[in-house]
């Protein structure tokens, strides 16, 4: 997740005096060789531990290149290689996720006069952010003490996850318009609400599941964590991956 750490792993065996580097593929910029760092920019520096400064086959060499506040820009391919021939490398895909809101649904909502809507608003909150979501209808906020009358909004936040719901009782049409949730510290979600007088048509109903499973299919794939090994006759080479996920 933006603005936290990554860490990218190489663990090497029988290194045998061989060095290891780490190259940002977008550039070819080579970050780092051995426990030396190679950048201007001090959110990167390359953490070596193991037998990486002596010669000694039985203990496993880490070479840990670790970006302190992870920017969105960081995202990409980077590479850790070893100065064999052929040359051993093993690539890595970082990806760093920028929190925001999010509201579950199609964008677009009919809701019928005299009923209850309800809007669930939910994200991924950066682990100092504060527990409070504002609700606004077009341009005036949602309070549960305003001339409206019958809102309701109940939040909760387990751990870094936070859900609001925002509950309006009996709609009409001056009800309909612009609706946005805007969490503390991350931007904010919207939905636009029309109030019909007649039960929602069939097409509508089967437009909004058919974009309910593409929202949910996207969510699937919002967590990065790769596992990889290598063997080589000369040498053992195992790589690890650990970055921020929305999940």
């Amino acid at each position: 997740m933006e603005g936290e750490p990554a860490t990218l792993q190489c663990v090497v065996s029988k290194l045998r005096g061989r060095s290891v580097s780490w190259i940002r593929q977008r550039d070819l910029h080579v970050m780092s060789a051995n426990d030396l760092t190679f950048t201007s920019d001090d959110r990167f520096k390359v953490i070596c531990s193991g037998s990486c400064k002596v010669v000694n086959d039985n203990i496993a060499s880490s070479f840990t290149l670790r970006v302190l506040k992870a920017l969105r820009n960081d995202s990409g391919v980077y590479e850790c290689q070893v100065n064999t021939r052929p040359k051993l490398s093993r690539a890595f895909n970082l990806s760093v996720v920028v929190p925001a809101a999010r509201i579950p649904g199609p964008k677009e909502l009919f809701i019928k006069s005299g009923s209850t809507m309800v809007l669930t608003c939910v994200a991924h909150l950066h682990p100092d952010a504060l527990s409070t979501v504002e609700w606004m209808h077009n341009n005036t906020q949602m309070t549960i003490s305003g001339a409206r009358g019958g809102v309701s909004i109940h939040t909760e936040k387990a751990g870094r996850l936070l859900s609001s719901k925002l509950s309006v009782v009996r709609v009409a049409p001056d009800d309909a318009g612009n609706y946005t949730c805007h969490p503390d510290t991350v931007p904010p979600a919207s939905a636009t609400v029309f109030i019909v007088d007649e039960d929602v048509p069939a097409a509508m109903h089967h437009d909004s599941a058919a974009r309910r499973g593409h929202f949910t299919s996207g969510l699937l794939q919002a967590a990065l964590h790769t596992h990889l090994a290598l063997h080589t006759s000369s040498s053992t080479f195992y790589s690890t991956c650990v970055a921020s996920s929305l999940l």
